[in-house]
């Protein structure tokens, strides 16, 4: 459990919702609403990937003005970092929508559901972070593995005189295969 705290996606998950020093506000309140430009720039992506997640129902406007324009709030930016979290541990966006249900949807729920609803994403996304970490630890361990082997095979061939067994393309120097 104390792994899942240093985990940058996790800790993404948590962070608390501020916005950049060069918009001039130093923090999102909740009654403030956010245009579609503010919300992708504070996210780091582009207007258009913003309206795509609108297009795959992870993401939506909570309000829109008299002319149209989309407006979103302090919900919207930690729902949108949800998103950009499990992206960033490979998650497709079909598998984002699973886990963090579709925002359509969310806005049928009476409370109880929601309080449901939002336990059973939480809980959906922490069981990812939680498979990653497995597999890249499983990863890490087999690099460290080839790596010792390279260093107490290769690295004594390298400094001295190539050993006559040794052949001009040593297997054990081929650790992408």
């Amino acid at each position: 459990m104390a792994s899942m705290k240093k985990n940058p996606a996790l800790k993404a998950l948590q962070e608390p919702v501020t916005v950049s020093e060069a918009s001039g506000v130093e923090k999102l309140a909740e009654s403030d609403f956010l245009t579609i430009g503010t919300l992708a720039q504070m996210a780091g992506i582009t207007v258009r990937t913003l309206r795509y997640y609108e297009e795959m129902d992870l993401i939506g406007p909570v309000k829109r003005t008299e002319s149209q324009y989309r407006l979103y709030n302090h919900h919207s930016l930690k729902r949108l970092k949800a998103i950009l979290a499990l992206q960033d541990l490979n998650h497709s966006l079909e598998e984002i929508v699973a886990t963090l249900g579709p925002y359509s949807k969310r806005q049928d729920y009476n409370r109880q559901e929601q309080w449901e609803e939002t336990r059973r994403s939480l809980q959906a996304q922490l069981t990812c972070i939680e498979e990653k970490e497995n597999k890249l630890s499983a990863m890490k361990s087999e690099i460290q593995e080839r790596l010792q082997t390279l260093e107490a095979t290769c690295h004594p061939c390298m400094d001295n005189t190539p050993d006559k067994a040794c052949p001009d393309s040593c297997a054990y120097l081929h650790v992408h295969d």
